[in-house]
């Protein structure tokens, strides 16, 4: 048995990156450590505020929003908000996947439908763009009083944006540009697989949601992309932190996460909030 380098338990974790074997225990406040420094730079959270939560009830986004619930249970000045995309019963995950997430956290939910992505009996069932999806929460969050959008990017999706943004020749895009509502990623830092295990050990979203989209993204992405992926993916491995070093090339620019600030006093729910 394989014990972890800060107690006598029984590992459940190697990080390569850092060397160390970690307890559940450990896991999960190595875990929260990072969330907290990731929203402690945004300077975001000194007074009321509300916040839009992504919610698509993959792990991902089902680990963010479990952890904000936890992480300002006892912040009445600060409301959470699960803000639900319907793209229709044939793409994984689906809206009523992601209803029960917000219920199991008893988190209160607005819930888009967008019909014309809605088609039942299209083969292969279409699926918007990350752009897309992301114009609609920033609309949904403003439209609803919320002076941040949270969403559940994890390292490897931030590395990968970083990295073909780079090939491409174009950085400007995963800089950012000014919102009313600022955009934040808690969960930025921490690994896909750790996410995934996070989530595992509190039961948290629908397994395949975010695994099933990596796998089959080569049909929904460009070549490049898909190439990307692979690539990146292969040289963390044989380079623990490489996803690490992407990261803090990036934030070392002038761009820094929480520089789009936008109003953060609450207002009324709208009636559509369930």
């Amino acid at each position: 048995m394989t014990k972890c380098d800060k107690c006598p338990r029984k590992a459940i974790i190697y990080q390569r990156y850092s060397g160390m074997h970690l307890c559940r225990e450990h896991f999960e406040e190595d875990v929260h450590r990072k969330i907290r420094e990731a929203l402690r730079k945004t300077g975001l959270f000194g007074r009321d505020a509300r916040i839009a939560v992504g919610l698509d009830g993959g792990r991902k986004s089902a680990t963010l929003a479990f952890v904000l619930k936890n992480l300002f249970a006892h912040r009445r000045d600060i409301d959470l908000l699960a803000v639900i995309i319907d793209e229709g019963k044939q793409i994984s995950p689906t809206a009523d996947q992601a209803r029960h997430v917000a219920e199991q956290l008893r988190i209160p939910y607005i819930l888009k439908s967008l019909p014309r992505h809605n088609l039942e009996h299209q083969e292969p069932p279409c699926r918007i763009s990350s752009a897309e999806k992301r114009e609609v929460l920033f609309c949904t969050a403003e439209e609803n009083g919320a002076g941040i959008l949270a969403t559940g990017e994890n390292l490897d999706d931030e590395a990968l944006e970083i990295f073909v943004s780079y090939l491409q020749g174009n950085v400007d895009a995963v800089m950012g540009k000014e919102q009313k509502v600022a955009w934040i990623k808690p969960l930025r830092r921490i690994p896909e697989k750790e996410v995934r295990l996070y989530a595992i050990g509190h039961d948290l979203g629908y397994a395949y949601a975010g695994e099933k989209y990596h796998a089959d993204e080569k049909h929904h992405a460009d070549a490049l992309r898909f190439a990307a992926m692979r690539l990146l993916r292969g040289f963390d491995c044989r380079h623990p932190g490489t996803n690490y070093s992407l990261l803090r090339g990036l934030e070392k620019g002038p761009a820094q996460e929480g520089a789009n600030k936008g109003p953060t006093r609450a207002k009324p729910l709208s009636k559509d909030v369930k």
